[in-house]
């Protein structure tokens, strides 16, 4: 890693998941450099595991490396901070629990020195266990809980998934940073999205880095139905916190359609259609929920949602 300052910089949000931020920071100790120089910034989001004391030694290792602690809960204000922190005009994220390929940022800086995109999307593969298990398979496939991104190379994104993604820094001044009131430690999720959106609205346009890859770990406490309940909740509860939905336009009408849908695709056996309409059922619920709370007809705490 160069000395020079960076033309690149690597962004890492984490909380809480030493083991598996230990084998990323590992995997980008066997990247191929880019031709330009690059710095790492790791957004520590009030771990209280063994990730301090991990970014600590990983830090006064090597030079271009840092850290961001930022306590208050909010990965988007993690980011925020690292992005305020960093110096590189393009900035390439992942999550904590993927790996990179040796390839990963040569790829990355390739694809944008070719295109003249405002962000990127870059591929997510799951592990070769994914495939060669079909129990493990199937479960993946019934549930879509961890992310898997293989396109076309030409595919033109509308949407953005932060376990690999880059965004020129002048894409930020544009269209501002992350949604501080969405994303994980916030209103569940999508803060990737959120940001994709005000990239189209702004008139930019999205790549996809096919051959810039990283591999998902794979979580079974993701594949089960109480996970899959709640990060469809979560989606709602996101969704609902930027777009503010209308309750006849919107809510109820997709609620109902994905009930139908639900009551379908049980009959026709189909359970990858069946459990694509569950995810909405709970995801629209999860906004009728809020509407009511917002108007004050449900006062008690939300439980697990009840329903299909």
């Amino acid at each position: 890693m160069a000395t020079q300052d960076p033309t690149i910089s690597v962004i890492v949000p984490t909380r809480n998941r030493a083991r598996s931020l230990q084998e990323l920071l590992e995997s980008f100790d066997r990247l191929r450099p880019p031709p330009v120089a690059f710095e790492i910034v790791v957004a520590d989001n009030g771990s209280t595991d063994d990730t301090p004391r991990l970014l600590a030694e990983w830090r006064s290792a090597a030079p271009g490396r840092a850290v961001v602690r930022v306590n208050q809960p909010g990965k988007s204000r993690a980011v925020n901070a690292a992005i305020a922190q960093s110096r590189g005009q393009l900035i390439a994220f992942c999550d904590d629990d993927v790996v990179a390929d040796p390839d990963w940022l040569v790829e990355v800086w390739d694809y944008f020195t070719r295109h003249d995109c405002a962000a990127a999307q870059g591929s997510v593969l799951w592990p070769p266990e994914a495939t060669s298990d079909p129990e493990l398979y199937s479960l993946l496939d019934r549930y879509r809980t961890i992310v898997h991104l293989d396109l076309d190379p030409d595919t033109v994104r509308t949407k953005l998934t932060g376990a690999n993604m880059a965004v020129r820094r002048h894409t930020f001044a544009v269209v501002g940073v992350f949604n501080e009131a969405i994303g994980p430690g916030a209103a569940g999720l999508s803060e990737d999205n959120e940001l994709a959106a005000r990239i189209l609205q702004h008139g930019g346009w999205i790549g996809y880095m096919s051959r810039a890859r990283v591999v998902h770990e794979i979580d079974r406490a993701r594949l089960t139905e109480e996970y899959f309940q709640e990060y469809h909740r979560r989606q709602g509860r996101s969704r609902y916190a930027y777009k503010h939905n209308g309750l006849f336009s919107s809510i109820l009408p997709n609620l109902a359609k994905a009930a139908v849908n639900y009551a379908t695709y049980t009959m026709l056996g189909n359970t990858r259609r069946r459990y694509r309409a569950k995810g909405r059922y709970y995801h629209y619920r999860e906004m009728l929920d809020l509407v009511l709370e917002h108007h004050g007809l449900r006062r008690q705490a939300r439980g697990p949602a009840s329903g299909i």
